[in-house]
């Protein structure tokens, strides 16, 4: 029997990986943080020419993901979407020539490896970056029992290779010239290659990291170049900045009341200016007048006569704010009903979540490819790969049923229908293993009656259908409903 060697990510001491510092409190080295404000006229500028300003470009993403609800909402709404359920595969078998106790032992070690990588937390940090970015750059870290994947900077990063369809990057190690107390803080391959950059400057600038050790994600495949892939609502999310400042003003506008007080004349005397009040009389009846009025109501003291000039907007006028949110989502690509109930239909909304479920799917191929690299170095007789199910957060209870009927005709879903419930392989072989053999549950309890079993007591008529199955008119009946009889 053999046992498993694989080429392992930087190895540290579970002291270190599990406290690696990101930022040293004594270090007064200024923090990446974005502290400059944008205009529309600098998204503007920056989109005449987005390779040249590729940096530029990733810096206004970072600061409207802090400023902007909409925009992180955006962000948050595409990197949380998927589940990263995944089952474990075998392939490339003879199944008349399989020792059943190797091939069961490398499997549990496959599965304990994947275990200990937390792929849904770590690739849901992956993604948070990758969706506002476009590409993420990261570097592995590995022990026993613990993993994590460190970012690096974007700015000292550059997709250099393909391999085994997987991006491969090289690093800036000039980086350590600007930030030098950090090179501590990075593996021993960055301390390694920075003293290579170090005798030459000129030729090891840009150094390709270890595959091994990284990870490359990029979401906008098409483009040799980063793109942050939600540039086209920049200037939407500064366009509904404007009109709710322009909205807030005409609603004081709106709430304003002008008051004016006439200095009387002697219309008698045809003499200019005859006042029959002093200035320094009507200044003083002014001021008593201003300090007993509230903060909604101005005063104006006139010899002229003043007409009232009305600030309303015409009642047809469009809400602009309104307008500017639907065009920042058309603009996004995303239906506003998923961050916005108003006018909200079932199937309309349906269909959108279906159009944004495939965006995240192809990335989840690409978190395939990358995995299945990793495996391929596993000196092991049985090869073994991962697919992630294509699951979402709302898609999930309809993937389960799909299984969960194919499983009924005794197709090889088993798995897959226990990762569409979030069970990893490890913890189903675990539960199955504590529930089947230590707690002997199948004898002791009785399966629960279900529409699978037997119909409900009192229960009339065909199953209901999914409200993916009906139509627009169906849905509204359902909602008020319609056929219901008294």
């Amino acid at each position: 029997m053999s046992d498993i060697v694989i080429n392992q990510p930087t190895k540290l001491d579970f002291a270190k990986i599990s406290k690696l510092i990101i930022n040293d409190l004594n270090d007064s080295t200024p923090s990446s943080s974005i502290n400059k404000k944008y205009t529309k006229e600098d998204i503007i500028r920056f989109m005449q020419n987005p390779r040249k300003n590729q940096k530029q470009l990733r810096e206004v993403s970072r600061y409207l993901y802090e400023v902007s609800p909409n925009y992180k909402r955006l962000i948050l709404y595409f990197a949380c979407l998927p589940t990263f359920d995944y089952i474990v595969e075998p392939y490339g078998l003879n199944t008349e020539k399989i020792n059943k106790k190797t091939f069961k032992t490398q499997y549990q070690k496959t599965l304990e490896l994947l275990e200990i990588m937390n792929l849904p937390h770590e690739f849901l940090k992956v993604l948070k970056i990758a969706f506002k970015e476009d590409v993420f750059y990261g570097y592995e870290h590995i022990s026993d029992d613990s993993y994590f994947i460190q970012p690096l900077d974007p700015d000292y990063c550059q997709i250099s290779s393909i391999e085994d369809g997987v991006y491969n990057f090289a690093f800036d190690f000039s980086y350590f010239n600007k930030y030098p107390k950090k090179l501590k803080q990075y593996p021993e391959e960055f301390q390694q290659k920075y003293k290579k950059y170090e005798k030459d400057k000129k030729n090891y600038r840009w150094q390709e990291l270890d595959s091994n050790n990284t990870i490359c994600i990029k979401v906008n495949e098409e483009l040799d170049y980063p793109l942050p892939p939600f540039n086209a609502v920049f200037e939407s999310v500064f366009d509904i900045e404007d009109y709710k400042k322009l909205k807030k003003v005409k609603t004081k506008l709106d709430n304003y009341m002008v008051l004016t007080q006439q200095i009387p004349i002697d219309d008698k005397n045809s003499e200019p200016n005859n006042f029959l009040i002093d200035l320094d009389t009507a200044i003083a009846f002014h001021n008593r007048a201003v300090q007993a009025l509230p903060e909604a109501v101005g005063l104006i003291t006139s010899p002229m006569k003043i007409d009232a000039i009305k600030l309303d907007r015409k009642q047809t006028d469009t809400d602009q704010v309104a307008q500017a949110e639907r065009d920042y989502y058309n603009a996004a690509g995303v239906s506003q009903f998923l961050f916005n109930s108003e006018k909200v239909t079932s199937v309309g909304l349906s269909k959108s979540i279906n159009t944004d479920e495939q965006i995240v799917f192809a990335l989840l191929r690409q978190f395939e490819r990358w995995v299945n690299r990793k495996l391929k170095n596993f000196n092991t007789k049985y090869k073994f790969r991962i697919r992630f199910l294509n699951t979402t957060v709302f898609n999930v209870d309809n993937v389960f049923e799909k299984y969960l009927k194919a499983a009924q005709y005794g197709m090889p879903v088993k798995l897959a229908l226990g990762a569409s419930l979030g069970l990893s392989g490890s913890e189903m072989a675990n539960m199955v293993f504590l529930e089947n053999e230590i707690m002997e549950l199948h004898d002791t309890l009785i399966p629960l009656s279900s529409s699978h079993t037997q119909s409900s007591k009192g229960e009339k008529g065909r199953p209901q259908k999914s409200e993916d199955e009906l139509t627009e008119s169906g849905v509204k009946t359902r909602d008020t409903d319609g056929n219901v009889r008294e």
